[in-house]
């Protein structure tokens, strides 16, 4: 999480590498269980940081839904986390459901675009 934050900190503070302007929308990506390790990504933290800093959440739930949480509802279940709090939110059901498809999801109206519907 230091390390996240310092990218975080340092993409505020310094903006885009050639021009130094702002940034307009800062995007962190995670999975829910980065499946070469079996580590659960630390998503109450996660999810702190990204509000501190007014950054955007992606998650990867490829490999943790249908695999963690008491309804199996993913790392946002196992932490009994706000699924409000992810902004896009990504899964397949090849993984755990042993069936074909996947699913993509967020806000119909969110911070990303005041017109978008997703």
């Amino acid at each position: 999480m230091v390390s996240l934050e310092k990218l975080l900190t340092d993409a505020i503070v310094h903006g885009q590498p050639r021009t130094r302007r702002p940034w307009k929308k800062i995007l962190i990506l995670v999975e829910g269980i980065y499946s070469m390790e079996g580590s659960i990504v630390r998503l109450p933290e996660v999810i702190a940081l990204k509000k501190r800093y007014k950054a955007f959440l992606y998650l990867d739930e490829a490999h943790s839904i249908g695999a963690l949480g008491p309804r199996g509802g993913g790392v946002v279940d196992y932490f009994a986390l706000d699924p409000k709090d992810v902004d896009i939110m990504m899964g397949t059901f090849t993984k755990s459901f042993g069936a074909a498809g996947g699913y993509i999801g967020g806000k119909k109206v969110s911070r990303l675009s005041p017109k978008a519907e997703t």
